[in-house]
Formats: structure tokens, sequence, C-alpha cells
């Protein structure tokens, strides 16, 4: 599904709902349909979640990386941000999500600093049926993020100036 996806953005711009379960019923005529399409609608929308996260995410930082083998492994998005590299989980935080998200830990042998970033639905930026990651998510991102680098950096000594 998620390549389906990737393979028809165009620009930049995402597909339409419609022109991605088309474009999978097409390429996969085999599968039974019933169950398919609610599958689809609710991939769909979480694949614009996550492709829009990418766009506030290389607002905020200089170097983030999508790569679709890495996402199919665990992770969405990887960051470097002064000198470390951040791996990146996005999902939307509820039971369900807090769930798959779990399984997902499960699934893969994680390395390195891995963050999650949780959407509220209620918190999120509502534009029509999507509800979307905003710079407050973000931010909330980059603050775990320094808490992590001042933890691996050393303290200075006032007895030896380091």
């Amino acid at each position: 599904m998620l390549s389906t996806f990737r393979e028809l953005i165009k620009n930049e711009v995402p597909p339409t709902q419609e022109e991605f379960i088309e474009t999978f019923k097409t390429k996969y005529p085999d599968l039974k349909l019933r169950g398919i399409v609610s599958r689809l609608k609710r991939a769909y929308l979480s694949y614009v979640r996550e492709y829009h996260l990418g766009y506030i995410l290389k607002k905020h930082f200089k170097k983030v990386v999508y790569d679709e083998k890495v996402d199919i492994g665990g992770v969405d998005y990887v960051i470097y941000y002064r000198g470390i590299k951040f791996n990146i989980h996005a999902y939307v935080n509820t039971e369900n999500g807090k769930y798959w998200r779990e399984i997902k830990n499960g699934r893969h042998k994680f390395r390195g600093e891995h963050l999650d970033v949780p959407m509220d639905l209620d918190k999120g930026k509502r534009c029509g049926k999507f509800i979307l990651y905003t710079d407050n998510n973000v931010n909330k991102l980059k603050e775990e993020m320094v808490k992590i680098i001042n933890k691996r950096r050393p303290k200075k000594d006032e007895n030896n100036g380091l």
C-alpha cells in the first residue's frame, strides 16, 4: 500500500484518495476487495498525515531523511540534528495507535535514539477530513532531542575546566 501511495506522488503532491484506491485495485486485481477498500481509506489518511509531517520536520531541521525501506523497517523519518541521528516514529495517540506502536517495537530491533511523535487527534490541525501534525508537535520533539543531546554532553567541571 505504502509503495503505491509513494509512487503516485507527483511534484510533491500526494494522490487523491480515489486515485490511490483505484491504482491499488488496478495493480492487484486478484485481491478480494471486501475489507480492502476500507483498509485503503484508513491507510490513505495515515499516509497523508505522515507525508505532511515530513514537510513540517523539514521546516525545523536541516537534514530530514525519508526512506521507504527504513519506513517498512519501523522508522518513519530520520533526523540528523546537532551531530546525532534520531529515528522518528509517528502514530495516532489512540488506544489502537498505541497498540500498533507496541507491536512495531516487538517486530523490529531498533538501535540508536528513537523518539515517538504521537498525534493527539483533538490537538491536530483539521484540514477537511485530515487531522495533521502542527509546529507544536515538532517543537515538543525538538525539546526531547535537546534533552538527549544535553545528556550526552560532558558536564563542565569547575575544578578541571572541562
